[in-house]
């Protein structure tokens, strides 16, 4: 069985900044959600300047995919539930049964 690394979110701290190491380099997320549409987001910094901002967390969707000519990390940030009976993020089921994990770009070659 292959461990699975996920990035614990505490939603009631929200919003919140918290550092994180990938592929060798740290790397700033900022937490926020939007209790009226029942989503987050998600900023990321590198050396205090963002990389991206606002990037809305979408099940199944890796985060900041679409940004892989700037300088995030070579690591994919992907929103799933492994019992699969989720098909969304919301406040109740997000770091409940969907996580955030992590997966490593140069195992998926």
């Amino acid at each position: 069985m292959i461990n699975m690394k996920y990035i614990d979110i505490d939603k009631e701290s929200i919003p919140y900044k918290f550092d994180m190491q990938l592929k060798n380099e740290t790397y700033t997320f900022e937490v926020f959600y939007n209790s009226i549409g029942d989503y987050f987001t998600m900023d990321l910094y590198k050396n205090e300047k963002p990389i991206v901002l606002g990037e809305k967390v979408i099940y199944g969707r890796p985060l900041f995919s679409t940004y892989q000519a700037l300088d995030i990390p070579k690591v994919l940030v992907y929103p799933y539930d492994f019992s699969e009976g989720e098909k969304s993020v919301g406040y109740d089921n997000f770091n409940d049964r969907v996580f955030l994990y992590l997966v490593d770009t140069e195992l998926l070659i």
